[in-house]
């Protein structure tokens, strides 16, 4: 067996040149180099464990450290009683197997071998995938623990799952890994199942197994995280298939895991002019002319829509429009479209009610069936309005991949659903300036925001606003509060601590009960004589951010009957599409009214021909947060994925972004997908 020890010291020596020409070191880590006081560090003893071979960073002590290069492969000559007992090994995991196991310190989940150096050695030359050990765990001291948050998430998930090999590196994963299976990993959560262990495992196994064969290229992408992307798109449907099964669906994902590795997982078009005139400005009349086998062919849509043959748009709901302010605007988005294009777009919408109540319109009872519904009914694309409805979506499109799926949302990476949302905090800037003209006004110097929740692009909403406002009334403090809190009473909050200008529900159509929309004053009064819901207050309207989302549907559809929807310039493999426009796309607007003066609405109207013409930014210049300076005069401006990930709020804003628990449960479903990070990990 000297011949395959002389096989393994060759590829010893390879690594060991490689890394001294790297300039790297090139014999094995050892933890007591890493971690000097590793001995005197909190111990486990975690006990006889299958250990990944992957996961063995190297030895405990410096001993044995220069016998191997990094990867344990031997560098000793074949002439030396380390290359017999080597060889002897191998035969014996060639005959019987290893009749003892090795012993190994785990460390931030590595693994460090104390006894046991060759047989791991063996093991990786046969490119065995585990080995058995006897395994104690080293406790990292606190600050090396905050340090490796995700390493934390894991020895909560380990503690209910007993399963070393799956390696994450995002934070969050684990946690996901465990409700996408309807288990948890809490510190009161009790030990999963062992059959359902069995079957985590296994399916990971083979996942892994298929990734590899494949050599499907994750580009530092880590195993358990392509895992997760896995998982959430099959969801309960991930277990337990056969590996032929598992090949021909990571072959549909493919451009799924390539933007979860992408450090820029997000392409932002910004412009509605680039998505139109995306790839060019080719007609048809081009097209026909240069004939059906031409590049322009190709370039340009193989369908051409009319009204004998429109583009169907499919809107799934998972609300009445008439019980939610943001389904009824989106409704009316819907509408406009149809109306719009006279014939050429069709629309229909497909209502989710789980409850199954008695109503005159179809209902479906889960996503999955609307969008069946929707494929059947012969959508050419299909819209979502709800950022909860992402992962659905993201299963849906893969499964009908000839029909475009868009969400609602922003920042959210998928190549299989491209996602539109608007740029409301420059409307929402306009507004503040009314609303500090109020404050200022009437002498409070006050004024109360409702806040929706947490998720990418609010927060930015609120600054805006807060700046908007300070511009008008530089003595303004905004008190904040978030209408989707558990228990939330916003309205009443503020009017019964006298506050008369508020920046109330983000719609024309409010159903939360007040009867308040935008930015308003507000004055308590006989019971009967205010105009509000309940007859108590009296709410004269300022001015009203609105969205515009038919204008934004218009565009969309556009796009794709134009055929630039799938243009190169738009549409990249390794990133997610996300669509967001602004008051120059004409998808967001400031209402508005008669009651303020004409000095303010002078000043409004100056700012928005400037934000439309691209000459004003509501973030440009200094900014300050509750904190401290974010930004001073002359600085860098930020960036567009700046503005929608800002989780600090302005100086001048009285409140705080709740964390994920404080929220009710449609609001912790959404977060959990988009929200801003302080909201999501309650770091402060």
């Amino acid at each position: 067996m000297i011949d395959e020890y002389i096989k393994a010291m060759r590829a010893g020596e390879k690594e060991y040149k490689a890394r001294l020409a790297a300039g790297e070191y090139p014999y094995l880590t050892a933890l007591d180099d890493i971690c000097p006081d590793n001995d005197v560090l909190p111990q486990r003893n975690i006990g006889l464990q299958e250990i990944p071979v992957d996961l063995i960073a190297g030895t405990k002590t410096r001993a044995r450290q220069n016998s191997f290069a990094p990867g344990f492969m031997p560098l000793l000559g074949s002439d030396t009683e380390f290359a017999a007992k080597w060889s002897n090994l191998y035969q014996a995991q060639l005959n019987e197997g290893f009749n003892s196991p090795i012993k190994a310190y785990e460390y931030l989940h590595k693994f460090y071998v104390q006894e046991g150096n060759k047989r791991v050695s063996v093991s990786r030359f046969l490119e065995m995938p585990t080995i058995m050990g006897d395994v104690i765990r080293i406790l990292p001291a606190p600050e090396v623990m905050t340090d490796n948050p995700v390493y934390a998430e894991f020895l909560d998930f380990y503690r209910v799952a007993p399963i070393y090999d799956i390696v994450c590196e995002e934070p969050g994963a684990y946690t996901s890994i465990a409700e996408l299976l309807g288990m948890s990993i809490s510190a009161d959560a009790e030990p999963w199942p062992d059959e359902l262990v069995r079957e985590l495992k296994s399916a990971y196994w083979i996942f892994c197994k298929v990734i590899t064969a494949t050599q499907e290229k994750l580009h530092g992408l880590a195993l358990g995280d392509a895992f997760l992307v896995y998982l959430r798109i099959y969801a309960g449907d991930a277990l337990g298939k056969p590996e032929k099964e598992v090949e021909k669906r990571i072959k549909k994902i493919r451009n799924e895991l390539l933007i979860a590795h992408n450090k820029d997982k997000v392409s932002l078009v910004e412009s509605s002019d680039e998505a139109v005139n995306a790839g060019g400005l080719i007609t048809k009349a081009e097209k026909l002319v240069a004939g059906p086998e031409s590049l322009l062919s190709k370039v340009l849509p193989a369908v051409a829509y009319s009204r004998k043959n429109p583009l169907k748009a499919a809107f799934i709901y998972d609300k009445m429009p008439d019980t939610s302010n943001w389904f009824f605007d989106h409704e009316e988005g819907r509408r406009y479209l149809e109306k719009t294009y006279d014939g050429i777009v069709k629309t229909e919408r497909f209502i989710i009610d789980e409850t199954k109540g008695e109503r005159t319109e179809k209902t479906y009872a889960s996503f999955d069936e609307a969008a069946e519904a929707a494929v059947k009914w012969g959508a050419d694309a299909v819209f979502t309005p709800s950022v909860r409805q992402m992962d659905d979506t993201l299963r849906a499109a893969i499964k009908y991949s000839d029909v475009k799926f868009l969400n609602c949302s922003v920042n959210l990476a998928h190549h299989a659903v491209r996602t539109y949302f608007a740029k409301l905090y420059e409307a929402k800037f306009l507004a503040g300036l009314v609303a500090g003209a109020a404050a200022g006004a009437d002498g409070s110097h006050r004024i109360g925001y409702r806040s929706g929740m947490p998720v990418y692009g609010t927060v930015a909403c609120i600054n805006a606003f807060a700046i908007g406002a300070a511009m008008t009334d530089p003595e303004v403090k905004i008190h904040l509060d978030w209408e989707t809190k558990q228990d939330a009473n916003w309205w009443w909050d503020m009017v019964n601590d006298g506050i008369h200008v508020v920046s109330a529900v983000d719609s024309l159509h409010n159903k939360d009960g007040s009867d308040a929309y935008g930015v308003c004053h507000v004055e308590r009064c006989e019971p009967g004589q205010g105009n509000d819901l309940s007859g108590t207050c009296l709410i004269t309207h300022l001015a009203a951010p609105v969205y515009k989302w038919g204008k934004l549907y218009e565009i969309i559809a556009r796009t794709i009957i134009e055929g630039t929807y799938s243009s190169s310039a738009v549409d990249k493999k390794d990133r997610a599409t996300n669509y967001w426009w602004g008051m120059i796309s004409g998808v967001v607007d400031v209402e508005m009214s008669d009651a303020i003066s004409p000095y303010t609405r002078r000043l409004v109207d100056v700012l928005r021909r400037n934000i439309i013409g691209g000459n004003f930014n509501p973030f440009d210049g200094e900014l300050r947060s509750q904190e401290g300076v974010i930004r001073l005069e002359g600085d860098a401006p930020l960036t567009s994925m700046d503005v929608i990930t800002m989780d600090w709020l302005n100086e001048n804003v009285i409140g705080e972004i709740p964390r994920i628990d404080a929220l009710d449960d449609e609001a912790k479903a959404s977060v959990k997908l988009s929200g801003v990070e302080k909201a999501r990990t309650g770091v402060r």
